[in-house]
């Protein structure tokens, strides 16, 4: 406070430390003093604060840098296993397809195999239906022959007869 009234009074002609151009080395001296601890107090924390966001800074965007190269690792990453999953899957398709298109095959083959065998056996059943009428229409006919043989002649055939008059007309039936 002592330097502050020396600054502050007027001078009376007596010593005045800051009058004329001897305030410029006071000036100098005060500052070159007051340096080392404006720098210690004021510009060191601020320097200091200034280096170390900087340095924040820097990592920051080496730490965005980062990322960003493990994102798009990632996203190739990604990228490739979505393109073998869709190849994959075509794969799979392509597969289910011919096993499709094999059962199918299979399926008509054994469909075919079944409408021959019926087929055969309509036509074995046929057949047997045929030579069931066949008999019949012999023995109809012979019966009915039999008849008119005994009303023609007016006498009755014996059993022997019969069968053997049965048997040809058999015989000429089967030619036929």
């Amino acid at each position: 406070m002592n330097l502050f009234l020396l600054v502050a009074a007027p001078s009376e002609g007596g010593l005045d430390p800051f009058a004329g151009s001897s305030s410029i080395y006071w000036t100098i001296l005060i500052f070159a003093l007051s340096l080392p601890v404006m720098w210690k107090v004021v510009f060191g924390p601020i320097s200091k604060a200034l280096l170390d966001r900087e340095s924040q800074a820097r990592e920051a965007a080496s730490a965005a840098e980062a990322a960003k190269e493990e994102t798009q690792r990632m996203k190739e990453a990604i990228q490739a296993d979505l393109d073998l999953a869709r190849k994959e899957a075509a794969h799979r398709v392509a597969e289910a397809k011919a096993r499709a298109e094999v059962r199918e095959k299979e399926i008509l083959a054994a469909a075919k195999d079944e409408a021959e065998r019926e087929r055969a056996r309509t036509r074995v059943e046929i057949e047997r239906a045929k030579e069931s009428a066949l008999q019949e229409l012999r023995a109809a006919a012979v019966s009915l022959s039999v008849d008119m043989a005994e009303r023609v002649i007016s006498r009755e055939f014996s059993d022997a007869d019969q069968r053997r008059l049965v048997d040809e007309l058999q015989q000429e039936f089967s030619s036929n």
